[in-house]
């Protein structure tokens, strides 16, 4: 087994980055804050290490108060929120305004879905749709949106362009999110980060440990 863990941040997978170094079996990838940062460390960490499984693993927010925050879920999808345009107060994707085909490869119905349903069900985590974004969604119109019409639990800055990457390179995936907030009004004192951080972490080597003995 040949893996990569990918995290936006160091601090999100800090024990795991100690528990794996000098783990022969799989490397550790900080690609920074956001879909172009994350693709562009991607890419370069495939064309280095060549991987057979990719893991991302990072808190999110949730749009969905039925998941607790400190839950570990799965993402079975992704996608980009607010690759579009705002017209008359209302979003439009690049689906909506027949700039690319909403099947086109990866795409699937506008979504980057993740197809190893065998990784998933290894998991044993719940899974749920996720929705990219550039900036924290705080806005009423958008939360309306992103929940009503596109229909996902949980939104992060990185998770679509890990799905985007791994499915066009055809490398087996996995996005492992723990939730730290409520997608709104920013504030930190309603966060439960260092506990989402824990639950992230422990839920992420048990993976590995799952992946590394069935390969």
């Amino acid at each position: 087994m040949n893996g990569l863990l990918i995290a936006a941040t160091k601090f999100e997978i800090e024990p795991c980055f100690k528990a794996l170094k000098g783990n022969d079996d799989w490397q550790v990838v900080i690609t920074g804050i956001g879909s172009v940062a994350t693709a562009y460390a991607i890419l370069k960490a495939i064309e280095k290490y060549k991987p057979d499984f990719m893991l991302q693993a990072g808190i999110a927010g949730s749009f969905d108060q039925q998941i607790q925050l400190g839950d570990v879920v799965i993402a079975a999808s992704d996608l980009f929120g607010d690759l579009g345009v705002i017209e008359n107060k209302k979003r439009k994707t690049i689906f909506d305004l027949n700039l690319e085909s909403a099947g086109k490869s990866p795409f699937k119905n506008g979504r980057l879905l993740n197809p190893n349903k065998k990784l998933v069900k290894i998991s044993g985590r719940p899974v749920v749709h996720a929705v990219s974004v550039n900036e924290i969604t705080t806005a009423k119109a958008d939360i309306s949106y992103y929940k009503k019409e596109l229909e996902v639990a949980i939104e992060s800055m990185e998770g679509a362009a890990f799905h985007y990457t791994a499915l066009k390179e055809k490398i087996p995936f996995l996005q492992m999110r723990s939730i730290s907030n409520y997608v709104g009004v920013r504030d930190k004192k309603k966060w439960n980060i260092q506990p989402a951080i824990t639950n992230l972490n422990n839920e992420v080597l048990k993976l590995i440990h799952k992946i590394t003995n069935e390969a």
